[in-house]
């Protein structure tokens, strides 16, 4: 992509994620709010597997609607995307810079030509809402029975969509060596805990019942997902066929265990000391709970993987920035103690300087390695060796310089590792700080 292109880019990308960066906050009234409301409604809209942040596929999407005019921006920024070539029908295949497929990542297109994807499939019913989730299949198989990797999307329980799996899923679908699931459950605002881990075991469940029409082998079935989703796998991991919290949402006679678990920025201690969100209240815990965390003791205890871990327990890759404001650190290094306390074998990856979503590359190459290993039965190892956040990159020949068209930041220049999704900034700091979400495109 050229420096002219990227800049472009660049510009909407700044002008999105400085709405993107604090989700879960509440910004203060006057004028200064008016950023954290847009950022608000910018997420709720697109931000479809609930991370915090606008990945590649959602960027598009935001893109799209500005070219549309169905996304209100400044007015130099609309201009701009017009006058080079950016406007509705300016260049058939989508806009400069921009690689077909929509799944992110290198070579897209080439991804979506492998894999196949069955959309809105029911796996169960809570009363009379049907739970439904999405299939990612390869064209060529490499086998007739696949491991399969569930996706389980984060959005604190009460945001999210399970669209976001795809991307996650599609590339390591693509190799033909997995089958990918990604699960739509209810969220906090429509049922109250233990409704989500009801529907994310009928999930497993389902699988299991449907693994020859999947061309899946119900004995290799491994679990990925980020922050609440995060918090899922772990207890699908933790709480396999414990019997109070399996619901009666589907499949009842097929076991919801997994083979293993890769959780990113997970909760794992309700009852921990050190808060969530930095202490803002209400926080998304106690709507997942339906009230305060110590006035629903009981409840905390048992929405905690924490509690269940014992020496039956498969695998964990635990993923966690040591920076993040949402889920603290300390969660990780809890439940990995107790984990090898219990004689699990678990493996903490830390991101050093990481927020609350993480991602990159390596981070990326060892959750292959990890599925490879435990999924597939590759002789690899997985590393807990730290990996460096990755750091806000600029485009070339402008370094330090802000954005073009643009006046410099008050308060000096952008930093990488700003406040993660939801963090509450102090009184009176201004708008946050503008970054590019540093995470690797699905």
């Amino acid at each position: 992509m050229s420096t002219r292109s990227w800049c472009t880019v660049c510009v909407l990308g700044l002008w999105v994620t400085a709405f993107a960066a604090d989700a879960w906050g509440q910004a203060p009234e006057g004028p200064a709010d008016r950023p954290g409301r847009m950022k608000q409604r910018l997420l709720e809209k697109y931000d479809k597997d609930g991370d915090g942040q606008l990945g590649p596929e959602e960027r598009r999407a935001v893109q799209q609607d500005v070219r549309d005019g169905k996304l209100e921006v400044p007015a130099w920024l609309r201009e701009r995307w017009q006058q080079r070539g950016r406007g509705p029908g300016a260049r058939p295949g989508g806009p400069r810079g921009e690689r077909p497929g929509g799944f992110g990542g290198p070579g897209p297109g080439m991804v979506r030509e492998k894999v196949e994807i069955e959309q809105d499939v029911e796996y169960g019913k809570a009363g009379e809402r049907p739970l439904k989730l999405d299939v990612i299949k390869p064209k060529e198989p490499k086998s007739a029975a696949l491991p399969v990797v569930v996706f389980i999307h984060g959005g604190g329980w009460r945001a999210g969509d399970k669209r976001g799996g795809t991307g996650r899923l599609a590339p390591l679908v693509a190799t033909g060596e997995y089958v990918g699931v990604s699960v739509g459950y209810r969220l906090s605002g429509e049922a109250t805990w233990p409704a989500q881990i009801h529907d994310c075991k009928a999930a497993i469940r389902w699988v299991r019942a449907n693994a020859e029409k999947l061309g899946a082998d119900p004995n290799r079935i491994g679990v990925w997902g980020g922050s609440a989703g995060g918090h899922l796998v772990n207890m699908l991991g933790a709480s396999g066929d414990v019997t109070e919290l399996e619901g009666e949402c589907g499949s009842p006679d097929e076991s919801s265990r997994v083979s293993c678990v890769v959780a990113f920025c997970g909760p794992a201690n309700f009852r921990a000391p050190k808060e969530f969100e930095g202490g803002r209240r209400p926080s998304a815990v106690d709507q997942l709970l339906g009230g305060k965390i110590e006035e629903h003791e009981d409840l905390a205890r048992q929405a905690s993987p924490i509690t269940y871990a014992t020496d039956d327990d498969p695998p964990f890759l635990l993923v966690h920035g040591d920076a993040d404001p949402i889920v603290p650190y300390e969660q990780a290094e809890m439940f990995r103690d107790a984990l090898k306390k219990a004689g699990v074998d678990v493996t903490l990856l830390t991101v050093k300087g990481g927020g609350h979503g993480v991602g990159g590359p390596e981070v990326i190459r060892r959750v292959n390695l990890f599925f490879d290993r435990h999924l597939r039965g590759q002789d690899v190892e997985v590393s807990d060796e730290p990996v460096e956040q990755r750091p806000f990159a600029r485009p070339q020949g402008r370094p330090g310089g802000p954005p073009q068209g643009r006046p410099p930041r008050e308060g000096g220049p952008r930093r990488p590792g700003g406040p993660g999704f939801g963090q509450r900034r102090p009184p009176n700091a201004g708008p946050p700080p503008v970054e590019l979400p540093a995470r690797e495109p699905q």
